[in-house]
């Protein structure tokens, strides 16, 4: 991605102004929770518009409540504060709102990520990839985030049968009806709060592979974003699709 700022990218990116409650929700290879930590995402803009203005707290484990709208007890252990006038080159943001970033070449000394982050309304639900080094899947960090004031509550976790059948693309161009089969679910994982991802345990070198989330934001609205590789690891191609029914 160029330097410049990418004004229609900017504005969508945009829709995701205001201050969000939710939790980071670190899991290991079987999909159990290890740590989760109560957060408070704040963006906000300058007066112009630019730039956007990012902060992140964390609190620690155990020192929220079981409602994400309630703020948190105590201090945050962890505080992030950027500001950034152009989005960076490893972003793409889609007319929805959401968003994927991550590596865009892989290396062997590289260790590869991969970000979702989808945008529904008032819920923001958000999915970090990590490998490590030998390209092992090493680490799995889920965000589930409440606009402030809202009542926004969580998705129900995501089964295959609430996906399977026909759906109607709406975006990024309307186009023909995608039906999911229960065989082209096999390989998914499905998540809480309605999310599910398809990425490869172990990424093989030389070997082109791809890394694709989706969300199911209610019964009738799914999105799905996928980044793809080539053989040599470099980033080829990010793709989104808004299916609805």
């Amino acid at each position: 991605m160029a330097n410049e700022l990418n004004v229609g990218e900017w504005e969508h990116l945009q829709r995701n102004i205001g201050e969000w409650h939710g939790w980071f929700d670190s899991l290991d290879r079987t999909l159990q929770r290890t740590k989760r930590q109560p957060s408070l995402l704040t963006l906000q803009p300058a007066l112009s518009g630019v730039p956007l203005h990012l902060t992140l707290l964390l609190w620690p484990e155990g020192a929220g409540s079981s409602a994400p709208h309630q703020p948190p007890a105590g201090e945050p252990e962890k505080r992030i504060v950027q500001s950034f006038t152009r989005l960076d080159p490893d972003m793409g943001v889609f007319a929805t709102g959401s968003f994927t970033r991550g590596t865009l070449h892989r290396s062997t000394w590289t260790k590869l990520y991969a970000e979702f982050g989808f945008l529904h309304g008032q819920r923001r639900h958000r999915l970090v990839l990590l490998w490590d080094v030998a390209g092992h899947l090493d680490r799995i960090v889920l965000i589930r985030e409440f606009l402030a004031g809202s009542s926004a509550v969580e998705r129900p976790s995501l089964e295959a049968d609430q996906l399977i059948g026909h759906w109607r693309r709406d975006l990024p161009l309307p186009g023909e009806n995608i039906c999911f089969a229960a065989g082209d679910l096999d390989r998914w994982i499905f998540l809480p709060d309605g999310g599910a991802f398809l990425a490869p345990a172990q990424i093989d070198t030389h070997q082109p592979f791809s890394i694709e989330a989706l969300w199911l934001s209610s019964a009738t609205r799914l999105e799905r974003i996928s980044r793809r590789y080539s053989e040599h690891g470099a980033l080829t191609s990010v793709d989104q699709q808004l299916l609805t029914r």
